[in-house]
């Protein structure tokens, strides 16, 4: 899937700021596409640096859960991975720096294959993508209101993309077995959801604070409604008391002696 993002949130140009190697992001792609170059010149370290829960778990290779994220299987999974590193991560490094960049892609990517340990403990996985869906996350709440461009022509907010994206990988993983580690990405995402856990209750005390103050002022409305029409009832009662005192019972319309009897009625259901 191709995506680019609306010149406003690509504030990092890449002639601009630090040099290339001075970025988390430059850093990433450089030793990632080192990592596949050795792949293939040297195949067997595949199965040492690949993410295979069983081995990483029963004989203590959990270097696994790090090294998993620097492999790829063929030049095009490289190739997207990183083009889309390079589109959003620029952008979230530029909010945050390099080191915090750093630790969150790393994170994400160990929360990656840790959900895809715990559903698919025998099935080997390799790829950035749980990182990547990491950094996703991290451009919805960071810029959710920000536009993409899928296939470089039909624009969506950032938010409404990456709530999207989770569904399809959510009922993808549910689908079954593919091929592709729907569940590492996920994991990726849920990673980095912990990480901003602070930001998202924050939001949602920002979003819940209105409603609450709107509910309260409904109450009040409706308070002052019902302590209105108790003071109109005993001023009409008044009025029909004073009437009987002048003229007599027997002057009361009809209306009135209604609303005598209505207002008796209450009185003695209330002392009941």
């Amino acid at each position: 899937m191709a995506v680019s993002m609306s010149p406003p949130l690509r504030q990092m140009s890449p002639f601009s700021g630090p040099p290339f190697l001075g970025t988390a992001v430059g850093r990433i792609i450089v030793i990632t596409v080192g990592v596949f170059f050795l792949q293939n010149v040297f195949p067997p370290i595949n199965q040492y640096l690949a993410l295979t829960p069983r081995l990483a778990i029963e004989h203590f290779q959990v270097w696994q859960f790090v090294t998993y994220i620097f492999l790829h299987g063929s030049f095009w999974h490289l190739f997207f991975n990183l083009l889309v590193l390079w589109f959003i991560g620029t952008m979230v490094e530029a909010a945050w720096g390099p080191a915090r960049f750093m630790r969150y892609y790393l994170v994400c990517g160990i929360g990656g294959g840790l959900l895809h340990s715990l559903l698919q403990y025998n099935a080997s996985v390799i790829g950035a993508s749980g990182a990547i869906f990491g950094v996703y996350f991290a451009v919805a709440m960071l810029f959710p209101d920000q536009y993409l461009y899928l296939y470089f022509l039909i624009p969506v907010k950032v938010k409404y993309f990456v709530i999207g994206l989770t569904i399809l990988q959510l009922a993808n993983g549910i689908a079954g077995p593919s091929g592709i580690a729907y569940f590492a990405h996920l994991g990726g995402m849920l990673a980095g959801a912990l990480m901003f856990q602070g930001e998202i209750l924050r939001r949602m005390r920002f979003q819940a604070g209105p409603r609450r103050r709107w509910q309260a002022h409904i109450r009040e409305v409706r308070r002052q409604d019902e302590e209105a029409s108790r003071n109109n009832n005993v001023n009409n009662i008044n009025s029909i008391l004073d009437k009987i005192s002048a003229k007599g019972y027997q002057t009361l319309t009809p209306t009135e002696k209604k609303i005598l009897e209505n207002y008796s009625r209450q009185r003695r259901d209330s002392s009941e």
